[in-house]
Parts: structure tokens; C-alpha cells; sequence
């Protein structure tokens, strides 16, 4: 049962975030016109919408079936070392979700309309990507996959020490 519970929060979360992700580019993308923006809190975040026809930054601009295909061969990748992995902990269950919702998020833009519809821009540094909610929860999901491979790693020195 322990084993369907995970794959049950995975799949919630997953589609909470999916949910959030689509809900807020739908609102931003009503509001307000390619290149508009509204000041959230002066001096620090607004958010303007954008079209971005590529990945951070823009790079890959105009790329779009390279990128959706990349998109695609990473949830392929995410999705074979989740089956893989044995040891499915709550921490690596839960960067999974966080790394598929994301991809996820941003594909279905690509897909739907050739671009992905950005709106999150930090006001004190103008040079930074505008981003939206799938690439913080790719952010945070890669910032915790990070985190458990590095306790993996402990763990697995503590065991072979042990061994010895």
C-alpha cells in the first residue's frame, strides 16, 4: 500500500502544480498584452507578461520542436529513473513531481501556442529571465533532487564503511 500512496501524492502534485502553473499563465495572459506590465512591489517584482519563444533567456529562440522534443526526452528520463529507483523516499518523490509538473507546464505552452507565456519579472535585476510558475517548480525540483542524491550519497559511504 506504502508503494501507492507515493505514486497517489505524486500524481497530486503533479496536477496541483500543473493546475496552479496553467491557472496563473491563463490569468496573466487575459490581463495583460505582450510586453505589459503590472508593479507588485516596487523596486523588488512585477510581473509582465512575455512570449517567449525559447528557453531561459531566450536562447533557442524560435527552436521550437528541438525544445519540446528535449522537453519531452527529460520526462523520459525523469520517468525511467523514478521506476528504477528502488528506494522511492518522500524527498525524491516529491522533486520528481516537482520536475515532471514543470515540464509538463511549459510543454503544454509550446505545444498549445509556440511559445512559453512568462509573466514573474524581479524588478531589481532587469537582466534576469521573466519566468513563470513551472520554472520555479523545475527550480525547486532540480534544488531537492540535488538534495537527495546528496544524502543518497551519504548514506550509501556510511553503509560501505560499515561493511568493512
Amino acid at each position: 500500500m506504502k508503494k501507492y500512496t507515493k505514486l497517489i501524492v505524486v500524481l497530486v502534485v503533479i496536477c496541483s502544480l500543473l493546475a496552479l502553473d496553467l491557472t496563473t499563465k491563463y490569468i496573466f495572459d487575459a490581463q495583460l498584452s505582450d510586453g505589459n506590465s503590472i508593479s507588485v512591489v516596487p523596486y523588488l517584482f512585477n510581473f509582465k507578461l512575455v512570449h517567449n519563444y525559447g528557453a531561459a533567456w531566450g536562447i533557442l529562440a524560435g527552436r521550437q520542436l528541438f525544445l519540446i522534443a528535449l522537453t519531452i526526452v527529460f520526462l523520459g528520463v525523469f520517468i525511467a529513473y523514478y521506476v528504477k529507483e528502488k528506494n522511492k523516499s518522500w524527498l525524491f518523490v516529491v522533486s520528481f513531481a516537482f520536475l515532471i509538473a514543470g515540464c509538463l507546464g511549459n510543454l503544454y505552452d509550446r505545444i498549445i501556442f509556440g511559445y512559453v507565456r512568462d509573466f514573474i519579472q524581479f524588478d531589481f535585476w532587469k537582466s534576469f529571465p521573466i519566468f513563470n510558475f513551472a520554472d520555479a517548480i523545475l527550480v525547486v525540483g532540480v534544488v531537492l533532487f540535488i538534495i537527495y542524491l546528496i544524502i543518497s550519497l551519504i548514506k550509501a559511504k556510511k553503509v560501505k564503511k560499515n561493511e568493512e
